[in-house]
C-alpha cells in the first residue's frame, strides 16, 4: 500500500510516522509513505494556498487552485473524466466529514492507495469536493488546529491492519471495537501485587473460559463506557442475557 499526505506542514510527520510499529513496517516496505507539501503547487512567490472566505467572516479557506494542481499531478482525475481507480481513495479531513472508525479503517487497509489531504482552517474551498471524489473524514466531535493529527491518525489506524505490520495479528483482531465493543481488562506478571490478584479464569489454560471471560468484562466495561456500542453491537442470547442483567442493577 503507499499513503500520500498533502499537507502544509510536512515536518510534522517526519518523526511521527517513524515510529514503534509504523517505522519498522516501512523499513521492511510493508507500505510506503510519501510527504507531499502544498506549498509546491502555490502559483505565486509567497506559496499562498489559502485565502479569506467569499461572504466575510473571520478565518481563511484553502484555495481549491493549488490543490487541484496537487492531485493532478498525482494522477488523479476530476469527476466524469475517469471513473476512481479500483484500490484508490481521496481522503480529505475534515470537522464536518463522517466519523472515521475500525470499519472504515478496515476497508481502507484494503486499498492500494490513499490519498490523504490534510484539512486546515475554515475548511477547503467547496469546490475540490465538486471535481473530485473525495471521502471526507472526522475523527471526533472536536477542533484541531489542524489535519495533521487526524491524518497520522488515520495512516496509524489503517497501517496496523495491513498484513505483516504487527508481528501477532491476532492482536489486531482482538483489540477494542474489533468485536463491536471495547476490549477487555488485561493482565500481565506478577499475578498478585498489592494484595491484588489477577482472575483465576486467566490462569486456568482453559480457552474457552478465558474467551466468555474476556467478552463478558469487556460488555460490562462498554455498558458503563460507552452504552450507545451496546446497543448497535450484534450480540448472542446469553450476552443480551447479560446487558439485560447489567441495565437491571443500573435501575436498582
Amino acid at each position: 500500500m503507499k499513503f500520500e499526505i498533502v499537507t502544509l506542514f510536512p515536518d510534522y510527520f517526519k518523526l511521527a510516522l517513524k515510529q514503534s510499529l509504523l517505522g519498522k513496517a516501512v523499513e521492511k516496505k510493508l507500505f510506503e509513505i510519501v510527504i507531499i507539501n502544498l506549498r509546491d503547487f502555490a502559483d505565486d512567490r509567497h506559496k499562498t494556498v489559502d485565502d479569506t472566505p467569499y461572504g466575510g467572516g473571520g478565518g481563511m479557506v484553502m484555495k481549491v487552485a493549488p490543490l487541484d494542481r496537487c492531485l493532478t499531478s498525482l494522477g488523479y482525475k476530476h469527476r466524469g473524466e475517469k471513473l476512481p481507480a479500483e484500490g484508490e481513495r481521496i481522503i480529505l479531513t475534515s470537522a464536518t466529514g463522517i466519523k472515521f472508525d475500525e470499519q472504515l479503517a478496515v476497508k481502507y487497509s484494503l486499498a492500494e492507495r490513499l490519498t490523504i489531504i490534510c484539512g486546515h482552517y475554515l475548511g477547503v474551498d467547496e469546490r475540490l469536493t465538486a471535481l473530485y471524489d473525495i471521502d471526507e473524514i472526522s475523527i471526533g466531535d472536536y477542533i484541531l488546529s489542524g489535519g495533521e493529527p487526524a491524518g497520522a491518525v488515520i495512516v496509524d489506524a489503517v497501517a496496523r491492519l495491513i498484513p505483516g505490520v504487527m508481528g501477532n495479528f491476532e492482536s489486531a483482531m482482538n483489540d477494542s471495537f474489533m468485536n463491536q465493543v471495547l476490549g477487555a481488562p488485561c493482565y500481565t506478571k506478577p499475578a498478585e501485587y498489592a494484595g491484588l490478584k489477577v482472575p483465576e479464569v486467566l490462569l486456568s489454560g482453559n480457552h474457552a473460559d478465558i474467551v466468555k471471560f474476556r467478552r463478558y468484562e469487556a460488555l460490562k466495561i462498554c455498558f458503563k463506557q460507552r452504552p450507545d456500542l451496546i446497543d448497535k453491537a450484534d450480540l448472542s442470547e446469553d450476552e443480551m442475557e447479560l446487558v439485560r442483567k447489567l441495565k437491571k442493577e443500573k435501575r436498582d
